[in-house]
């Protein structure tokens, strides 16, 4: 009987342990990759070599993402956020912000109408992923903030949108493919 404790207890210790190691890199993914994000966009990398969430992010955080959503989740989890996080709980948030900008400089000066309208899906789901994250709190409060990069670019965009919408296509359903016969 006492064998059977023993391996229970271990393996109690080992699931606790791992529960840590699990909770810790978390807590160093959500507060170091935003650095890491911030350097490489600042050092302009994803000119030369593609954006971070494709191209830049090290394989720790990939690790450490498994780790993450492979882990039994609490209840907590469940509860409604009633204050906004202390850490942005996506933690490649920055990066995505980055790469709508870079969307938006690209639909200003695109051209081609397919690639425009793919353009636009691309920002229209991040609009819906960046409104999911303030709605639900998982940002802290700093990218709310008047000055954030987030902020500046949901400002630009609205007012792009209103510009956009004051010049409506002549043919809208020319423009959408669907011409009456």
């Amino acid at each position: 009987m006492s064998s059977i404790c023993s391996k229970a207890t271990n393996y109690l210790t080992i699931l606790i342990r791992g529960a840590k190691w699990v909770n810790a890199s978390q807590f160093y993914k959500l507060l170091v990759e935003p650095l890491d994000i911030a350097e490489y966009y600042r050092t302009g990398k994803h000119r030369t070599q593609g954006h971070y969430l494709k191209n830049g992010r090290e394989k720790r955080y990939e690790i450490f993402d498994r780790w993450w959503k492979g882990r039994e989740a609490g209840d907590e989890e469940n509860n409604k956020r009633t204050s906004y996080a202390s850490l942005t709980q996506d933690s490649c948030f920055w990066a995505r912000v980055e790469e709508a900008k870079d969307w938006l400089d690209q639909v200003r000066s695109e051209s081609d109408t397919g690639r425009s309208d793919m353009l636009w899906q691309d920002i229209d789901r991040f609009e819906s992923y960046a409104t999911r994250l303030v709605e639900n709190k998982e940002v802290s409060i700093d990218v709310l903030a008047k000055n954030s990069s987030f902020t500046l670019l949901m400002e630009e965009l609205q007012d792009f949108k209103k510009k956009t919408q004051q010049f409506p296509p002549q043919f809208p359903a020319f423009w959408n493919e669907e011409m009456v016969p």
